[in-house]
């Protein structure tokens, strides 16, 4: 059964901190570790969570993206690319960018099968991931076939950009989820969290699939400093 465990914090820090000791405890016993980064609001935590590990052993870690807005490589919407940009670092890590200069559906292919092989060679998969006030998490929107999608990555076109995303299917073989989660705009979607609803309405349900979930937010739960 999944525990999902919502944190009340006004900040991105609480959620660094929380990341970057899973992080650093699994690595020191020696785990290989695979850590999925999402875009929009997560992009400060992974920042943050990058610069607590500096000067730590990150040969055993790998850090690749849960979705990515597709076009050429290192255009302007590019969740990597704004991670760049923002100073996202790992010295010793394994990074793995999703876009290769192909078109979106051998670019899909080739995600697909990436993540497919790095989570298998994982030993503690976990993903660091936001939820729309529409409900959508990790690239996949509501009422559209991303959320049925098989395999381990889909790719699909929506009114603002074409998506390549890891699939909800992968997203359930994920050990834990920590999402970071802001604005009053977002609370409708937190509270319909706490209910049985279609996935295919709020595709954040499938957090249900993992067993551990932490949601840091700025409007239910239990206070975090």
């Amino acid at each position: 059964m999944s525990e999902l465990s919502f944190r009340l914090s006004t900040s991105s820090e609480p959620a660094a901190v929380y990341l970057a000791g899973v992080l650093l405890e699994r690595l020191q016993q020696g785990q290989r570790v695979l850590w999925l980064v999402s875009g929009g609001s997560a992009i400060d935590v992974a920042v943050k969570v990058a610069r607590k590990l500096q000067n730590i052993d990150l040969q055993n870690l790998t850090v690749t993206l849960a979705d990515e807005r597709f076009g050429p490589v290192g255009h302007t919407d590019s969740n990597w690319q704004q991670l760049q940009k923002m100073g996202f670092s790992l010295p010793g890590a394994q990074l793995v960018s999703v876009l290769k200069g192909m078109e979106l559906q051998p670019t899909t292919t080739l995600f697909g099968a990436t993540l497919g092989r790095l989570f298998n060679g994982a030993d503690y998969r976990l993903a660091l991931l936001g939820i729309g006030a529409d409900g959508h998490t990790a690239g996949i929107l509501p009422g559209t076939a991303a959320v049925t999608a098989m395999g381990m990555a889909t790719g699909y076109v929506t009114p603002q950009y074409k998506r390549v995303s890891m699939t909800l299917s992968a997203l359930g073989q994920l050990d834990e989820v920590v999402v970071y989660e802001m604005g009053e705009a977002k609370r409708a979607a937190l509270e319909l969290l706490k209910q049985d609803v279609p996935v295919a309405e709020q595709p954040a349900q499938a957090f249900k699939t993992v067993s551990k979930v932490t949601i840091f937010n700025d409007q239910i739960g239990e206070a975090v400093t």
